[in-house]
């Protein structure tokens, strides 16, 4: 019984230092996401294409991160405070990605092989692969944003009514 007084204490911060504590766990959120995203790159850059027992830990808690924030804003019907979830933002951001993957793929093939057009095709492979599996991930998350958004308005509708 005291184990759960501990857990659920009183929040004994104000309304301003509530919305900076929020400020400050979000600059640490993607302080760490962005962190392990570059370090994720980085240390393949270094070890090469094959060596995933070097970035293992790395990529469980980068997944772990993204997924829980991915599941979390559509479960709660929320996008991005300035992109819509479009077709069009959506191949604008895949394409972003491509582009770095693309960037990446040539890097790391030419520093193995030391050839031009392997690693060019390499690249284009990357930018390919990663602009459709970006893009449908995308829409699938826009779709399933979607509907819990109507969900909730159609919730809020129906509550406001009932009063």
């Amino acid at each position: 019984m005291k184990w759960k007084k501990s857990i659920k204490m009183k929040n004994r911060l104000d309304e301003m230092q509530e919305q900076k504590m929020l400020k400050i766990e979000h600059n640490g959120y993607w302080m760490a996401f962005w962190g392990l995203f570059t370090a994720l790159f980085v240390q393949q850059f270094v070890y090469g294409p094959g060596e995933w027992k070097y970035v293992a830990g790395e990529w469980i808690v980068f997944m772990c991160i993204a997924l829980y924030m991915v599941f979390g804003c559509i479960k709660n019907g929320i996008w991005d405070r300035r992109l819509a979830p479009t077709n069009w933002v959506n191949m604008g951001a895949s394409t972003i990605g491509g582009v770095f993957a693309g960037i990446f793929g040539f890097l790391t093939s030419y520093r193995q092989y030391h050839k031009l057009y392997g690693s060019i095709a390499t690249g284009v492979i990357f930018f390919i692969m990663v602009v459709t599996a970006c893009f449908s991930a995308l829409t699938l998350s826009a779709f399933l944003y979607k509907r819990k958004r109507d969900k909730i308005e159609n919730e809020e509708e129906n509550e406001l009514k009932d009063e």
